[in-house]
Formats: structure tokens, sequence, C-alpha cells
């Protein structure tokens, strides 16, 4: 996988304008703007998913509002902040990519070959948007806490981006393929990454099903009998009752993709059995 860091102007401006302010300076602008160009102003309300569509390539159908933005001393200071804040993420990725990838290989035994244009955005902003049937894959960044937990942000990209591969993959069977993303990347590839166990991280919200999931995820990755099986559980202090799981030996054999499917078709049995 190849990951550039980028911005866009013309997508920064736009979170400016239609999401919360965080500065005094642009929520005045923001009303100035309204009062004297509001039909122009809400022509722009969709923009947003035209540029993520095609970056570089978009022009605007009218940029009397873009330009205002542009020419501000507050858009000069908030896009200085973000070219700083694309450095550090552009830097962290390069930094970590090698060891990164690597262990995504051995962990989803798949190649990813797309290409991922990452357009940061400034990190008050706390966005993380992309559009899944994009071929392009650009991806909308910018996270409050980006700074704060380096090996968090690392994940979340990687996260974010195995997401955007799977695409519309189980599509119905959303919080199942989010559970997995979640125990391969967060979960594993973090442990592996930093040697503690991080199974304690992830979506709050996928916390009970990625419980039920955990004993088939171990023999995904390769633990199929009880010693294995009680090594993982003493490493991530996770505890389920073996003896009601039914060993499947050929989890070890396959591919994310194939883990994927094995849990969305036998749910219903693994709900039930691992309660």
């Amino acid at each position: 996988m190849n990951v550039e860091f980028t911005t866009n102007d013309y997508l920064l401006a736009w979170y400016l304008l239609f999401k919360p302010s965080f500065c005094e300076e642009m929520q005045n602008l923001k009303v100035k703007l309204y009062k004297n160009y509001g039909k122009q102003y809400m022509s722009l309300e969709k923009d947003n998913v035209e540029i993520l569509k095609y970056n570089d390539d978009f022009i605007p159908d009218d940029d009397t509002v873009y330009n205002i933005v542009f020419e501000s001393d507050i858009f000069q200071k908030i896009k200085k902040e973000t070219d700083k804040h694309r450095i550090f993420l552009m830097k962290l990725w390069d930094t970590n990519q090698k060891k990164i990838k690597s262990l995504f290989k051995e962990i989803t035994r798949t190649h990813v070959k797309d290409d991922f244009t990452i357009i940061v955005i400034h990190p008050k902003l706390d966005t993380i948007e992309f559009i899944e049937t994009n071929p392009k894959k650009n991806i909308s960044w910018g996270k409050n806490d980006d700074v704060e937990n380096e090996n968090q942000t690392l994940m979340r990209i990687l996260y974010t981006i195995t997401k955007y591969e799977l695409g519309t993959f189980h599509k119905e069977n959303r919080e199942i393929v989010s559970s997995i993303i979640d125990l391969a990347i967060t979960n594993e590839l973090q442990t592996r990454f930093v040697g503690t166990s991080k199974y304690s991280e992830g979506f709050k919200s996928l916390r009970t099903l990625k419980k039920h999931l955990y004993p088939y995820f171990l023999m995904y990755l390769g633990a199929v009998d009880k010693e294995d099986l009680v090594s993982y559980m003493m490493r991530d202090k996770i505890a389920f009752d073996i003896d009601k799981i039914r060993i499947e030996k050929d989890l070890k054999e396959i591919d994310l993709y194939g883990f994927i499917d094995f849990c969305c078709k036998n749910q219903k049995y693994i709900l039930k059995t691992n309660n």
C-alpha cells in the first residue's frame, strides 16, 4: 500500500464553512459570508463529496465564497497549522510504515495494492471521512488527538485504510466486519507493534461482539490447541470457556476476507456458543 499525505484548500475551506467553528475569527467570517452571500454559501453544501472524489481536479461552480475565505487572515493561519499537521502525519507514517506493512501482511495475509491519498485538514475539525465506492481512495483526515498518541494514530490510519479497501464486502454485516478489522489492527497488530497486549483498546460499541469473535480470531491467528488458546487468553486478559468452542483448524489457512466470510456465515453459531 502506498499512502500520500497532502492538503486541499477547497476541502479545508469547506470544513471550516460547514463544520462547527473552533475559533471566533472563523465564526465571524462565516456569519459575514452567510449574511452577504447566503445563496452562494449554501450552494457549496455538498461540495465535500465532489472534492473527496476528485481532489486536485475539483473545480467549483462558483468560487466567490471560497476566494473570500482563501484571502482571509484566519484561513492563512489555519492553513499554516494544517500544513504543519500534514508534515507530522507524513513523518510518523514514513518512519513506521515498513514495520506496519510487514505486520499487516503477516496478520491479514493480504496485500493492498491501491494507493491512498490522505487529505489532511486541521486537527481541531476532528474528522475522518471517505467515500467507500470512490476508486481514487481519498480520505479526509484531521483528529484532535493525532499528536497525543502516535501509536493510536498509526493504527487509526491503518484501520481506515483496511476498511476502505474492504469496501462493500459483507456490507449487510457491517458490525462484524468492523469488529474483525478492530481485532486485526487496533488489537493484534498494535500488540505486536508495541510488544504488549492492546486488546483493551478499540471501539466501545463493538466490545461485546469482539468478545464473541475473539476465540475464532485466535484460531485464525494459528492457535488451534488448548495450550495456545490459554496463552493468548492470559496475554490479553480475555477469558472464554474452551470446552464450549468448536476448534476450527482451517481458519489458520485463510486470509482476512475468508475469516470475515466465515464469521458472517456462522454468526448465529458463534453468538450462541460463546455467550
